[in-house]
């Protein structure tokens, strides 16, 4: 029983998502590349596999620093999900914290030293800090904390091109694919992590309300954080129409097609849909919808492979 209640706190498919990204973005997009040119990976398989476990272990950890800061508003806001005090006494949460962080920077600074490259190891206290820093302070403001949220999805893909970055460097004509479809999917990455971090903020609006906190909804109105969401998802609906251009000019039609009507449609609906909500069960389904869009972007990058 307490395993699987271990595997909902530390939001295992969330998890899982993370992985998936960081090895479809290495094994689709920049390793047959680097083959095509002639180059190694800096990482082999078994040390690619070490900084994607970091990058899983400073997203666990986020979630327990998390829910340990927030224990007081998830009550109101979403009774059913705390497992905090209710599954694991909180000290033992704050244990799996401790333990989670000490691992995660033993291996990244195994990592830094196996690749002798020691900023790589300057990434993980930096997102730790980040992320506790968010959960203290910063998502309790208007827009910083959803933005701090944000870069760390897109985090997620650029630590993988950051650790081969002198074999990116070394590229030419592969180069400028590896570099449209990795900047690509970290604004994807940001930008739908940001549209969904404030609709989400509208619909915890009860309980942050009793804790006295500040979101962008709670400060300056609902109406004024959905034109922010609206507004987000009109450059995120920009920026697909840049990367449809792209794959068109490449003659790559079923990709851009997949684009189109897997990724930029449900947005247009996703958007509709915000600007029509007016209860917390209307926010709680624009929040699923931008998270099945966030996903859309991880089946993109298969379809432009293999399409």
């Amino acid at each position: 029983m307490r395993i699987p209640a271990f595997f909902k706190l530390v939001r295992f498919p969330n998890l899982a998502i993370v992985a998936l990204t960081q090895y479809l973005l290495q094994y689709l997009v920049l390793l047959p590349a680097l083959r095509e040119a002639g180059f190694r990976p800096i990482l082999d398989a078994f040390h690619f596999f070490l900084l994607v476990f970091t990058t899983v272990l400073i997203a666990a950890g986020g979630y327990l620093i998390n829910d340990l800061l927030d224990y007081d508003s998830d009550l109101i806001n979403k009774p059913e999900a705390v497992f905090v005090n209710r599954v694991f006494p909180m000290k033992l949460v704050w244990f799996f914290y401790g333990a989670i962080t000490f691992i995660g920077f033993t291996i990244a600074w195994y990592l830094a030293l196996y690749v002798e490259n020691l900023p790589l190891f300057l990434i993980y206290p930096t997102a730790v800090f980040l992320l506790y820093f968010y959960s203290k302070k910063l998502k309790k403001m208007p827009l910083w904390g959803n933005v701090v949220v944000a870069i760390f999805c897109a985090f997620v893909a650029g630590v993988v091109l950051f650790a081969d970055r002198k074999n990116f460097g070394l590229l030419k004509g592969q180069g400028a694919e590896v570099g449209v479809l990795f900047g690509g999917y970290l604004l994807f990455a940001f930008l739908s992590t940001l549209l969904r971090e404030i609709v989400k903020d509208i619909e915890d609006m009860e309980g942050d309300a009793r804790l006295g906190l500040q979101t962008l909804p709670l400060q300056y109105g609902v109406k004024t954080a959905k034109k922010w969401a609206i507004g987000v998802g009109v450059l995120l609906l920009f920026s697909l129409l840049l990367f449809v251009n792209w794959l068109w000019q490449r003659c790559e039609q079923a990709s851009a097609l997949f684009t189109i009507l897997g990724v930029g449609i449900p947005v247009v609906y996703t958007l509709f849909f915000i600007k029509k909500s007016t209860s917390k069960a209307d926010y709680s389904k624009a929040s699923l919808l931008s998270k099945l869009i966030m996903l859309s972007g991880l089946v993109l990058l298969v379809v432009c492979k293999f399409a």
